[in-house]
């Protein structure tokens, strides 16, 4: 229990040991400011090639040589995403000219239910933002393409107090006749042709500067499905080819085993995100990225490698079993976090992934923990790995399946 003060001792507060260390370890909280605390690991290399740069760096780079092109990042949710994001961001930074938007879809609106430019729209409105703080007043034009797009954004009140007459006058109908040729893309939306002009017009500016303009939007992959996010990079990003804004979406996991290859055809870059090697042994990665967190005073270095392993390489998770080992021991009134409060937090998550699993899913992950195949094209296979009970991993070129580390014990464990 925590030391209670008299008039002669100062108290002895055990949250001041344990604060500190579980904000460090708030993914979502720290966003925007991991990078400034220096709580991030850089990457050393593509992680499906060490003999290439990190991600991040390939991004930069084709953003700074390539202005307008359209580059994707896919990988499970908590894969580390957004650290290569971030680091990307941080990245362009170097460069004076350079006008960097990071967009977080969830922050602007459900994308699930939102209509073809939306995104367009969200970015317009951001670089009207960064157009009033980087330049002088703006023109009348570009205040009026910005009150307009404020309103096909959304949406306005109208007051219309004539009757609208629906008499066709000649009584045509329209009859639509195939042509013989397939479009490779859908006719572009005329509200999404409307939107790409205003954002053209508050782009003006950016333009005659000769700026170089990054739009980063993360969380796209968590909003919609992959049959919607065909549909915002065939409307929105289509519009903008030729705009000179680059672009680098996170894109939905499922879209990388798309047989169809719509990832590969139509972005400039593709990059994908596999699960970091969890067994030290192969890598000290996630180790590392816990001791930037302070792992080291609050813990041994066996349960660092604990925390490591059955974190699955899901940097996610990595931080969630330190989070919850953390609240163990401060519930247990101990100044460190021990083996069993490392065991109890792994026995957490694998409940957590544990809950919901059905006949099916069950069978699918019993032939793989003994060595049987695992296809992603089907729709059990699939969910496992969205809801990240099955981790993608990839060695030498070479992409491979296991059951989350921390599920298996558990499965272990309930046998």
């Amino acid at each position: 229990m925590d030391q209670v003060a008299t008039a002669d001792t100062p108290a002895f507060d055990r949250r001041q040991i344990y604060r500190p260390f579980l904000e460090r370890l708030n993914p979502i909280a720290l966003s925007r400011t991991v990078i400034e605390q220096e709580l991030i690991v850089p990457p050393k290399s593509d992680p499906r090639d060490p003999d290439q740069p990190p991600i991040h760096e390939a991004f930069a780079s084709a953003a700074e040589l390539n202005r307008g092109s359209q580059m994707a990042l896919v990988g499970g949710i908590g894969s580390g995403k957004t650290t290569e994001l971030l680091l990307t961001l941080n990245r362009l930074k170097r460069h004076e000219d350079a006008v960097n938007i990071f967009l977080e879809a969830a922050e602007f609106t459900d994308f699930s239910e939102t209509n073809p430019g939306a995104m367009i729209a969200a970015i317009g409105l951001r670089l009207f933002f960064r157009l009033r703080k980087s330049f002088e007043k703006p023109s009348e034009e570009i205040e009026a393409a910005h009150s307009k797009l404020r309103g096909l954004a959304w949406g306005k009140t109208e007051w219309n107090r004539e009757a609208p007459d629906f008499d066709d006058e000649d009584g045509a109908v329209r009859v639509d006749i195939p042509g013989l040729m397939k479009p490779r893309f859908p006719h572009m939306e005329e509200s999404v042709a409307e939107v790409k002009d205003l954002l053209s017009t508050i782009l003006l500016p950016f333009v005659e500067h000769d700026s170089q303009v990054t739009v980063i939007v993360d969380g796209l992959d968590r909003l919609i499905e992959p049959a919607r996010f065909r549909v915002f990079a065939e409307q929105d990003l289509r519009a903008m080819r030729g705009m000179k804004v680059t672009i680098t979406v996170a894109a939905p996991l499922l879209l990388w085993y798309d047989k169809t290859r719509f990832l590969q055809d139509y972005f400039d870059l593709v990059k994908h995100i596999p699960v970091v090697a969890a067994d030290p042994k192969e890598s000290g990665f996630l180790k590392d990225v816990l001791k930037r967190r302070g792992a080291s005073e609050l813990m041994s270095d066996r349960s660092m490698n604990e925390i490591s392993q059955f974190s699955g390489g899901v940097m996610r998770d990595l931080l969630s079993l330190a989070k919850s080992a953390a609240q163990y021991a401060y519930r247990d009134a101990k100044d460190r976090i021990g083996g069993k409060h490392v065991q109890a937090a792994i026995r957490q998550l694998g409940n957590r992934y544990l809950v919901g699993l059905g006949a099916n899913q069950r069978m699918y992950i019993r032939r793989l923990q003994k060595g049987g195949p695992f296809s992603p094209e089907g729709s059990i296979s699939r969910e496992l790995l969205v809801n990240r009970q099955v981790l993608e991993y990839s060695k030498s070129g070479r992409d491979y399946f296991k059951v989350h580390p921390a599920l298996a014990e558990v499965l272990i464990q309930k046998a």
